[in-house]
């Protein structure tokens, strides 16, 4: 009966400890960085589930239209902090931006959405003629980013404006890894203000979490890729434009092109292009990927989300509270020369292995990548002081039962030496 109170006392204390493994998990996935050696499995456990599993989930291909500026250039004088001209600078043509607002100003609903992820900071002849659009155009953000500081940097043209900045996770590789839809404590991303126009619903801040509407979600989250180069130039899987050759069809044709489509006018070719876990990719395909993401839920805390933890928290948390465990039994029984480095190097493994499956499934069924090494790293520690504390319990008791074995025979022995007295008065 003790033996099974004992149980389910360690079972309480695990699902306790389960919990506050949820609660630091959630933390951590909410911080905008990720440990380098993660990168590994996220690119591993991505690699199988949509190439080797065939689960890629690809957006409908007529659902978007990519306009590429890259090769439409313009010459523009360079001029110094004081003033004076240094020579030339190549930008967009902005009279080809114009020219295809314009085209989308005469019928104004016909898209969808329309994203200019064009950086507009020095002035240009043709500025007056693309801001009169701007003022006219409907259902449209256009892209400024931050400076070394993190300080706003606002174009010259004025319009609807969303962040379109890439916040490198791993300095070394110099990788995008993780989307920010909120950035410097209260900047909107492109992704986010996209989706809230198009759905209608809200972002609000939170502590642990964030919502969207009804639903809780991180901030900060691994960016899958569903739109890749491959489907983009390769595969020609998307309607995918130069903006100097869009332009010499007829206003009607452009427009039916646009029709009740997302339209992406950018970079894609030459200055915006970043590092993520599918290779070099343009600003404006993460952009459109970060807000697939949102469409697809891809950073929802899920209530089954956080039942797949609980379970695998509170069996992983039995293993390291519980001295004896099937686990600690079975390797002893395996290895003749059985020590410390041996349960070390086998415990550290075997959480390891556990933890990366749970990250698996976590991201097959939930999109949402764990944090392996941190988690396994603290249950290898705590479990090495759960069985230290055990050992040191064990020393203390056998120190106490030894004595009160001696007790016994030093009170005997004076009873003796008393009684040998008594005899030696009575002679």
């Amino acid at each position: 009966m003790g033996k099974k109170i004992k149980s389910m006392l360690g079972l309480g204390v695990s699902m306790l400890h389960a919990l506050f493994l949820i609660i630091v998990t959630l933390v951590y996935l909410s911080l905008p960085f990720t440990l380098d050696d993660e990168v590994v499995l996220i690119q591993v456990t991505a690699a199988v589930k949509n190439k080797l599993l065939k689960q890629k989930r690809k957006p409908d291909r007529d659902r978007f239209m990519f306009v590429n500026v890259s090769w439409d250039k313009q010459l523009i004088d360079r001029i110094d902090t004081n003033g004076i001209p240094l020579g030339n600078q190549a930008i967009t043509n902005r009279e080809s931006l114009a020219k295809l607002l314009n085209v989308f100003n005469q019928k104004p609903d016909n898209h969808k959405f329309l994203l200019i992820d064009v950086n507009f900071l020095d002035p240009s002849p043709h500025d007056a003629a693309l801001q009169k659009e701007f003022l006219k155009i409907k259902n449209c953000v256009m892209s400024y980013h931050k400076d070394a500081k993190g300080k706003p940097v606002y174009p010259i043209i004025k319009g609807p404006l969303g962040l379109s900045d890439m916040i490198v996770d791993d300095e070394e590789k110099d990788l995008v890894l993780k989307y920010h839809l909120i950035q410097g404590d209260s900047l909107k991303t492109t992704p986010l203000l996209m989706y809230e126009t198009i759905h209608g619903k809200k972002y609000e801040k939170g502590f642990l979490f964030d919502k969207i509407g009804d639903s809780r979600i991180f901030n900060s989250f691994v960016l899958d890729h569903p739109v890749d180069n491959f489907d983009v130039f390769k595969n020609n899987e998307y309607n995918y434009y130069y903006i100097n050759e869009l332009l010499f069809f007829p206003p009607e044709v452009i427009q039916e092109f646009a029709k009740d489509r997302i339209v992406i006018v950018g970079d894609f070719e030459d200055q915006d292009i970043h590092n993520t876990i599918y290779g070099k990719t343009p600003g404006p395909i993460v952009l459109v990927n970060a807000f697939l993401a949102l469409e697809y839920g891809d950073n929802i805390i899920s209530p089954y989300f956080l039942l797949l933890l609980f379970i695998a928290f509170t069996l992983i948390s039995y293993k390291a509270l519980t001295v004896r465990d099937p686990v600690t039994v079975f390797v002893e029984k395996k290895f003749a020369g059985y020590n410390f480095v041996v349960e070390m190097t086998v415990d550290v493994t075997f959480y390891l292995v556990y933890f990366g499956l749970i990250s698996i499934i976590s991201y097959v069924f939930f999109q949402i990548h764990l944090t392996i090494l941190f988690l396994s790293f603290y249950m290898n520690f705590l479990e090495m002081g759960i069985v230290a504390l055990d050992k040191r319990k064990k020393e203390k008791k056998e120190k106490k039962l030894a004595a009160a074995n001696k007790e016994p025979k030093n009170s005997r022995g004076d009873d003796e030496e008393e009684s040998a007295d008594l005899s030696e008065k009575e002679k």
